[in-house]
């Protein structure tokens, strides 16, 4: 998701270009699952629900995020893309695509890409097989047993009423999620950093990106 990928960039480039640190980048081969690949090619008239979010820094528009949901019987799809273009040391040209599928209220699949200054970062993928879950980030391959049954992408569709935990398809894990507000919810990052998110009538409005070198807000328009 995008506020997970704002904070790898900063990891990735800002910091490292302020210690004067020189980073290798490898571009890694994207795999998928057929169910994958025929929904990443979906047109937008596949979907039920859309919305679409204005990325800032410093009050300016540095990108959007487009969200959308489509329901068939039991089966819920989501997809979220988004484009930055910004400037912090350098210039960054990010796309993202991320995917899932639940069934029955059971993650079965996930996804997520991203193509940052044209060059193709490590794709991360969540898959429900038999009674485990495949974790594979780049060609690190892992197992998870415990049941996925709301993750971050959720977010943008249904507010998180008495949930605890919420699986991030991009960190990996399980991560608390507190009631900071009426309607406002707070997810601490494994990296140190915070996302704050803001709900009207059940559905998300606002997420502000907390990093120590920068504060991003995404508005739903």
């Amino acid at each position: 998701m995008i506020p997970a990928l704002i904070i790898w960039l900063c990891k990735k480039y800002i910091a490292p270009k302020i210690n004067r640190k020189n980073l290798a980048h490898k571009a890694v081969s994207l795999k998928g699952t057929l169910l994958l690949i025929l929904f990443i090619g979906s047109t937008s008239t596949l979907f039920a629900q859309q919305s679409k979010f204005n990325i800032k820094r410093n009050g300016s528009v540095i990108g959007q995020m487009s969200f959308s949901q489509k329901e068939e019987g039991e089966n819920i799809f989501l997809k979220i893309t988004s484009k930055v273009n910004t400037r912090f040391v350098f210039k960054i040209d990010v796309e993202t695509e991320d995917i899932s599928h639940f069934r029955g209220g059971k993650l079965i699949t996930s996804g997520v890409n991203r193509l940052v200054n044209g060059n193709t970062k490590e794709a991360k993928k969540t898959n429900w097989i038999n009674d485990y879950y495949e974790i594979q980030s780049g060609n690190k391959v892992s197992k998870l047993k415990q049941s996925i049954n709301y993750n971050m992408m959720l977010l943008y569709s249904k507010e998180p009423v008495n949930i605890p935990n919420i699986y991030s398809d991009n960190f990996q894990c399980f991560l608390p999620i507190k009631k900071s507000g009426a309607h406002q919810y707070r997810i601490d990052l494994p990296d140190g950093n915070y996302n704050d998110y803001h709900f009207e009538n059940g559905v998300c409005k606002l997420v502000v990106v907390h990093h120590s070198l920068y504060t991003i807000r995404m508005e739903r328009v």
